[in-house]
Formats: structure tokens, C-alpha cells, sequence
């Protein structure tokens, strides 16, 4: 945990989150749950190359991790936390949004939360994060990651395949739809019991998703910018290094095209009038969560 820092920093930023967003129960099996899909996943692609591809995990420079059956811990681990703010941010573009500047509330629905619609953006939202991580992580030689894995045919897109983002968007899928389902049992059970979920206010919550979201890509982008711009090319072959440059030059330009376009939407959907919600949203989310104590 500490050797993989950047994962353990975003780990304490998703329990935290979520257990404010949506209680300990449910944070707590989506990080179980999460890890879960994402290593039975990884492990069936390292060993019979579905969903993400034909790739392998190189054990000699991961001789510092925790292997579970070759597949690294932390690796896996990083899709539970990945594939809830993927969600949380899907819920943000979709939901009607409260605000009492600077207070910043999302007022979503539990047949918002667990449709179809945040089902699936929220899975494409988590691939696009990985269009932007991939390409700076096949070269972890290069930066503190290592060079931990490596695709035996490099695909197009800056060496990785296309089947690994087709596998991304799967994962996505299978992760958010489990805990869509969960949500729906435990809820229903609560209610049975009389047991509403028990939120306080937090002020600005309803910006966490979109910042944290941010946060996640422009870390990446940020190793990406180093490695163009910063980095000491005596360390790659003087052959390589014009090549070496223009790659990560042309990765920085492409994963900035991609993520320019959604933090746009996403300061169009948080600025624009007709997002405040009504009265009718208010009280069909109160109706949802009658143990949040939402400030009138």
C-alpha cells in the first residue's frame, strides 16, 4: 500500500467519499465487489486473453507487490475505486443539481442512480480514463510504475489493443450493474426495516464526483505532460528518443482532446439554470432518502 502510493491516496479519497455519498454497507461492498469483477477479469485475460486482450504482467519488476494468482493487488483493486467515480460522475451529467453557492447538492433519484442510463455512461466515462492511463503506463519503465506489463502484439492505439478497452467498458458494466442490484435489495430492506440510509449534508458534496473524476485524469495527464516534456532522455536509446518524444507528445495532445470536451459538459451541466432542480425532484429524492438531512 505504500509502495503503490498514488492507488492507496485515491483508495482513502473513495471510502471516504462514498461513505459520505452512500454509507458504509454500500462502500464497502462496492470495494469488495469492485476488486472482485476487475481480478476475475484480469486473471482470465493474463491466462485466456478475454475480455481485456492478450497482455502479461512481468513478476520480476513486481517483486515488491502482492501477486493474487499473478495478477497484481493493486491493480485490480484501483477498478473499484475507478469504477465509482466513473459512476458518481455519469449521475452528475444526469441529475438535477441544487445549488446554494457555494453549497453544490446532487439530487439523484434511486431510479436515476440505478438505470440504464448511469449504467452505461458511467462505464464509458471509466474507458476514458483508461485512454488516458494506458498509454503513459506501457511506458512505467520510464516512472515510478515499473514496467510491469507488456502486450506480446502491441495494438494501434500507443502499443495497446484495442480488446483492452472493450474489456475496460465490460468491467465497467459488470461492476456498476452488481452494485446498481445491490443497492436496490438493501434499500427495499431497509425500508422493511424501517432503517432509512442516514446522510448528513455535506456542503459541495455534489462537486466531489466531477473534481475527483478530474483529479484521476489529470494525474495521469500530468505523468503523460512529464515524460513529453521533462523527462532526461539519456535514459531512453539515442535511437528511440525523437520517436520516444513525438509518442508522448502526440499521447499529451490526444488525452487532452478526449478530456477538454467532458470537463466542458461538465461545467455546462453545473452552470446552466435549468438544472435547478423542482419541487417535485426534491421531494421524489427526499421520498428516496428520507434519512439525508437536506438543508432547505
Amino acid at each position: 500500500m505504500t509502495h503503490r502510493w498514488y492507488v492507496t491516496l485515491f483508495l482513502v479519497v473513495f471510502l471516504v467519499y462514498g461513505t459520505l455519498e452512500q454509507g458504509v454497507k454500500r462502500t464497502l461492498f462496492w470495494l469488495v465487489s469492485g476488486y472482485l469483477v476487475a481480478f476475475a477479469l484480469e486473471w482470465n485475460s493474463v491466462n485466456h486473453h478475454f475480455p481485456f486482450g492478450n497482455y502479461q504482467y512481468r513478476e520480476d519488476v513486481l517483486s515488491k507487490d502482492l501477486l493474487v494468482f499473478g495478477v497484481p493487488f493493486f491493480d485490480s483493486l484501483s477498478f473499484a475505486f475507478l469504477s465509482y467515480v466513473a459512476f458518481a460522475f455519469a449521475q452528475f451529467f444526469v441529475s438535477p443539481i441544487r445549488r446554494r453557492w457555494p453549497d453544490v447538492q446532487r439530487l439523484t433519484t434511486r431510479k436515476l442512480r440505478n438505470g440504464p442510463t448511469v449504467l452505461v455512461l458511467g462505464a464509458f466515462l471509466m474507458v476514458v480514463i483508461d485512454w488516458l492511463t494506458d498509454p503513459a503506463t506501457i511506458q512505467g519503465k520510464h516512472f515510478f510504475l515499473g514496467d510491469i506489463y507488456y502486450y506480446p502484439e502491441p495494438g494501434y492505439h500507443f502499443g495497446i489493443t484495442m480488446n483492452n478497452y472493450y474489456g475496460w467498458m465490460l468491467c465497467g458494466l459488470i461492476a456498476i450493474f452488481v452494485n446498481q442490484r445491490f443497492d436496490v435489495w438493501l434499500s427495499k430492506r431497509e425500508k422493511a426495516r424501517n432503517e432509512p440510509l442516514r446522510l448528513r449534508h455535506v456542503p459541495m458534496l455534489g462537486l466531489v464526483a466531477p473534481l475527483f473524476w478530474a483529479g484521476i485524469v489529470l494525474f495521469q495527464i500530468g505523468i503523460t505532460w512529464w515524460l513529453a516534456y521533462s523527462y532526461d532522455l539519456s535514459k531512453v536509446p539515442a535511437a528511440d528518443q525523437a520517436a520516444f518524444t513525438d509518442q508522448m507528445r502526440l499521447a499529451l495532445i490526444a488525452g487532452s482532446f478526449v478530456i477538454l470536451p467532458i470537463f466542458l459538459l461538465a461545467w455546462v451541466s453545473l452552470t446552466k439554470g435549468s438544472r435547478e432542480p423542482t419541487p417535485e425532484e426534491v421531494a421524489a429524492y427526499a421520498a428516496d432518502y428520507p434519512g439525508h438531512d437536506l438543508p432547505h
